[in-house]
């Protein structure tokens, strides 16, 4: 019997060109934010082109008991518009673009595959990015700029009805508690500014960016207020804490990123506009057999606006840009 030697079996590979493995069916999409300030104020829906939102107030005058009528007081109806901004995404994608590369494999057989690989990957980040969108907008959109509408950023502006200033300071990770520039203590400074007819709602929000989020979450770390007053983060990236000794949520939104601005609403007075809650949330996904290719399509429609009361304070900012 032959006796092979070790030498027999090895291989010279110093001629093959490296091998890099690209036929993996795995794959990892962009990490999106979700949207956070639709489910944090309140939703109008089959708003499709400006819908009005009627405003109660009253003044009633209050009279001595006696006999008679004196007739006094008043009974005010305004309303407020939501008009709606229609966005669409359209994309094609052809699988035969497909055939001199990796994901070629990954096709069905045939030359009618009728799909491509990783459809639903691209379908989710896709939605994601609409909603990332939608939230940005809601905050960020201007008539001036060619919006629909006017986004929370611009009608919770000093100055405005209902609208106070509580004169802020940035955000200081090293600010102590009490001093201007702490994250609590600044939060505070918008609560104290609010009337009296808005601190006893039960749905105050504080809206920031997520980097003062990050910094007001440290700041309750500091002062040993993380147990009871943070709030669980989960896959998407939507954190709250409430504001300590209160029942005011804290929250971040995409549509304050970069500014140092913080706002406090009253959900009940803060809209957002659409026409259905699952346009922003679904994207359809067909095979065109005219074009031979994948088509990928979203039609959706979004709106913003707040109740204002004048004389009331419901609405507060730090007065930050």
């Amino acid at each position: 019997m032959k006796i092979y030697s070790k030498e027999e079996f090895n291989y010279v590979v110093s001629s093959i060109t490296g091998f890099t493995d690209q036929s993996s069916q795995e794959i990892v999409a962009k990490a999106l934010i979700g949207a956070t300030t639709p489910s944090n104020t309140t939703i109008k829906l089959g708003v499709r082109g400006t819908q009005q939102i009627q405003l109660l107030n009253s003044a009633p005058a209050f009279q001595t008991g006696a006999c008679g009528w004196d007739a006094s007081g008043t009974t005010t109806f305004t309303q407020v518009s939501l008009a709606s901004q229609h966005e669409r995404v359209n994309e094609e994608l052809c699988f035969q673009q497909l055939w001199d590369t990796y994901q070629s494999l990954l096709l069905p057989a045939g030359q009618d595959p009728e799909t491509v690989p990783f459809l639903d990957q691209i379908i989710s980040l896709k939605t994601k990015q609409i909603q990332q969108r939608i939230e940005g907008k809601l905050w960020s959109a201007t008539t001036a700029g060619g919006d629909a509408f006017n986004g929370f950023n611009y009608l919770i502006a000093t100055g405005q009805t209902s609208v106070a200033n509580s004169t802020g300071t940035t955000f200081s990770s090293s600010a102590a508690y009490g001093s201007a520039g702490n994250p609590i203590t600044e939060v505070d400074k918008l609560i104290s500014v609010l009337s009296d007819d808005a601190l006893v709602f039960d749905d105050l929000v504080v809206f920031m960016s997520y980097s003062n989020f990050r910094l007001y979450n440290q700041a309750l770390v500091k002062a040993n207020f993380f147990q009871n007053y943070i709030g669980t983060t989960n896959v998407t990236g939507n954190m709250s804490a409430v504001h300590p000794s209160t029942n005011v949520k804290v929250l971040p939104t995409l549509g304050l990123a970069g500014s140092g601005k913080v706002v406090i609403l009253p959900a009940q007075y803060a809209f957002c506009g659409f026409d259905l809650m699952s346009d922003h949330e679904k994207m359809d996904a067909f095979w065109s057999r005219d074009f031979d290719v994948l088509k990928i399509r979203a039609n959706y429609s979004y709106s913003a606006a707040i109740a204002t009361f004048a004389g009331t304070n419901y609405f507060a900012t730090n007065n930050i840009a």
